[in-house]
């Protein structure tokens, strides 16, 4: 029971990962507020909220410290969908417009998430903010203009706030996945990579594994969900301004 006692808020809860994500904290003994950006069927109850709008989301914070008493945990996994920015396309292929999206959108919405999260961590005097990438932050794959700035921007955006926010007891870290077979934005991706190497879905999941990362296998969402769990918690609590790479020993720093 590593999160037990705390308050975890998980944006974006909607998502393959958010909901592994909010589901792991449980298991560990958070209370989970989960959101998404629009309602979805078929998974636990959560609040409608766009974290990509400032004043929606310091209320829906404010609302949970008010009733809950504690803001401990906010994780923000919102993004827009691969296929609207041309993700696995030729950049020759992405508008500026659409290159802009994911970081208009996902790295965005980490930043006013955790600005406004920071108001009442900083009055506690403790708290944890976890923001999310992938390996693409670091190795440069064609085909993914868009989400490798976005993926970029977002280290360099922990690494900031990580230094200002942690005199005041927050810490801010991050978690670095490999892809996710299981994912379906990762389905997609794979799909749509493939077909520029003239592979199907299992071909490039092969290929990935064998010539990528140094443990041959690539993990699931619920790996990385325990990922995220530890950073969470008191275990790591002298763990700030850093990226966990559960990338597989595709990253190797």
């Amino acid at each position: 029971m590593l999160l037990e006692g705390k308050n975890a808020l998980v944006f974006g809860a909607g998502g393959h990962l958010g909901h592994h994500i909010a589901t792991r904290f449980e298991q560990e003994g958070a209370s989970v507020f989960r959101s998404s950006a629009t309602a979805k069927a078929g998974q636990p109850a959560m609040s409608v909220v766009d974290a990509t709008d400032e004043s929606a989301v310091d209320k829906y914070i404010d609302g949970i410290a008010e009733d809950a008493g504690s803001v401990d945990i906010v994780v923000n996994m919102s993004g827009v969908a691969p296929g609207l920015y041309h993700h696995g396309k030729p950049a020759s292929e992405v508008s500026l417009e659409q290159f802009l999206m994911p970081l208009a959108v996902d790295t965005a919405a980490q930043f006013i998430t955790a600005k406004s999260a920071y108001r009442h961590m900083s009055k506690q005097g403790s708290g944890v903010i976890i923001l999310n990438t992938s390996t693409l932050a670091k190795v440069g794959s064609p085909w993914s203009p868009a989400l490798t700035a976005s993926h970029a921007a977002t280290e360099g955006l922990m690494r900031s706030l990580a230094h200002e926010y942690g005199a005041a007891g927050v810490r801010v870290l991050g978690v670095r996945s490999e892809a996710m077979p299981d994912s379906p934005t990762i389905q997609y991706t794979f799909a749509t990579m493939g077909a520029n190497m003239g592979m199907g879905f299992d071909e490039m999941k092969g290929f990935i594994e064998q010539n990528k990362t140094a443990l041959k296998k690539l993990p699931e969402a619920k790996d990385t969900a325990a990922v995220f769990a530890f950073a969470a918690s008191d275990i790591a609590g002298f763990m700030a301004g850093t990226m966990l790479n559960n990338s597989a020993g595709h990253i190797v720093d």
